[in-house]
């Protein structure tokens, strides 16, 4: 079991066919979701390679909201040459020019401050080869693979924590199972006592109370619910234990239909003993449906 949270990250030394010494540092972070969506951030070198790594991390890691990031220090590999760009600082000139014509301006524009204005000078990004581009996406494999064993080693932890809560509610829904059957036999004997002194009566009173009486004994029955109520809770201990890898749309479904059963129990049944023990187990299904959340 997966949780869909972690956070990883690593920094490769890279020296390319140039000679050129590569820094480079990939942060790979997952969050809880419904879907998968994933955002990658790159230098422009590196970009290219944003379906590649997109395609990687959906293949493994299901479902997610990932965010992986590039950075690269380096001296010199992605740092182009920046050169003047001679149209533009023409046209800060004349507008300088203009400027103090019109309007009489006494200072002159510097060059520190034509270097600070926008485009002065054109810099163009170098290129990363090929085989560190591979490198980089086999970093990102290794880095995929170190995330799932951090998700793993959290979806253990919260497996176990569940499979706690499975057995409480298994122990609480044991209880409700003997008390409901206690209650139904206590409500038959009182029933049976009166269809006794209510034997031989056929008024139409008479019948609407038989009626009435039969209507309390189905109402109280619960025995169906209980049964299903205990399959769900089996199917959703087979799925925690199952080797599927996405499986908490599935939990999450099974927790729905405990849920329900559980209500439809306290709504049935009126004992003060089997309404306490359901709101138990209620609480103990809401918990187990925000961990559940966190599983892939």
């Amino acid at each position: 079991m997966r949780s869909m949270t972690g956070f990883t990250t690593i920094t490769i030394p890279w020296l390319q066919e140039k000679g050129s010494k590569v820094i480079i540092t990939i942060s790979l972070k997952s969050l809880n979701a419904r879907f998968f969506e994933a955002v990658v951030k790159a230098p422009y070198p590196l970009s290219l390679l944003e379906t590649d790594i997109i395609k990687m991390l959906k293949n493994r890691l299901y479902r997610a909201s990932v965010y992986l990031t590039i950075h690269t220090a380096m001296s010199g590999a992605l740092k182009g040459t920046a050169e003047l760009s001679a149209p533009v600082v023409e046209s800060y000139i004349k507008a300088a020019q203009e400027l103090k014509k019109q309007y009489g301006f006494a200072d002159n524009l510097s060059l520190n401050t034509l270097f600070s204005l926008p485009n002065v000078f054109n810099t163009e990004e170098q290129t990363i080869d090929e085989k560190t581009k591979s490198h980089v996406l086999n970093y990102v494999s290794e880095l995929i693979t170190s995330l799932i064993a951090i998700q793993e080693q959290e979806g253990s932890t919260l497996k176990d924590d569940l499979k706690l809560r499975t057995l409480s509610i298994a122990e609480q829904i044991d209880h409700i199972e003997r008390s409901a059957f206690e209650v139904l036999e206590q409500q038959k004997e009182k029933v049976g006592s009166v269809f006794h002194e209510l034997e031989g009566d056929e008024s139409k009173f008479a019948q609407a109370r038989k009626d009435a009486l039969y209507g309390i004994l189905d109402k109280i029955d619960i025995h169906e619910e209980i049964v299903r109520f205990k399959s769900h809770l089996q199917n959703l201990i087979l799925q925690l234990d199952s080797k599927e890898i996405e499986k908490g749309k599935r939990l999450d479904f099974t927790l729905q239909e405990l849920m329900r059963e559980i209500n439809t129990i306290t709504a049935k049944c009126s004992d003060a003993a089997i309404g306490a023990r359901a709101i138990n187990i209620k609480v103990e299904l809401e918990k187990a449906r925000e961990q559940i959340q966190n599983i892939v």
